[in-house]
């Protein structure tokens, strides 16, 4: 089964110009998501050795007409930062596991393309390769559509 002429250049250009940016864009996000993880991780570590050493009470400091023990004010600013990197690290692991299965799923709809395998793929090459585009339109729509936006200015801009 080769494609013609035709088909053969529109199943370049497409891979080029659309299926491979919706890739790189999957794999530098999950990238960034990864080091964001780190970070959070860190800051929980460092926050947790801070919170354990800061143990004896300094004296106390006034501000204005109030007085008060910064240990209490500094632990509570360093219980307050582990609170909010734990959050971090739960939505930045949502984001982790939803770009890796998107872009799973665009690359396992590449396999099935280039095998031939997909039960939609009709008779000939033609359909095949409009199936494909359907499907990596679906997958992105259902999962992002503001990357189908950025991609699609992204190659506007080349032209």
């Amino acid at each position: 089964m080769v494609l013609d002429d035709q088909y053969n250049f529109r199943l370049n250009d497409y891979i080029i110009n659309r299926f491979e940016p919706y890739i790189n864009w999957y794999i530098e996000n999950i990238k960034i998501s990864k080091n964001n993880f780190l970070a959070a991780l860190v800051v929980i570590a460092v926050c947790s050795l801070c919170f354990t050493f800061i143990s004896k009470n300094m004296s106390q400091m006034t501000f204005f007409q109030y007085s008060f023990d910064p240990t209490i004010a500094i632990k509570l600013g360093l219980l307050a930062s582990i609170v909010l990197a734990f959050l971090s690290m739960f939505t930045t692991y949502k984001r982790i596991k939803k770009c890796s299965t998107a872009k799973a799923s665009l690359e396992s709809e590449h396999a099935l393309f280039s095998a031939r395998v997909t039960d939609n793929s009709g008779p000939n090459d033609k359909s095949a390769f409009d199936a494909f585009v359907y499907a990596v339109d679906g997958i992105m729509a259902a999962t992002n559509p503001e990357v189908v936006i950025a991609v699609s200015r992204a190659n506007a801009l080349k032209i």
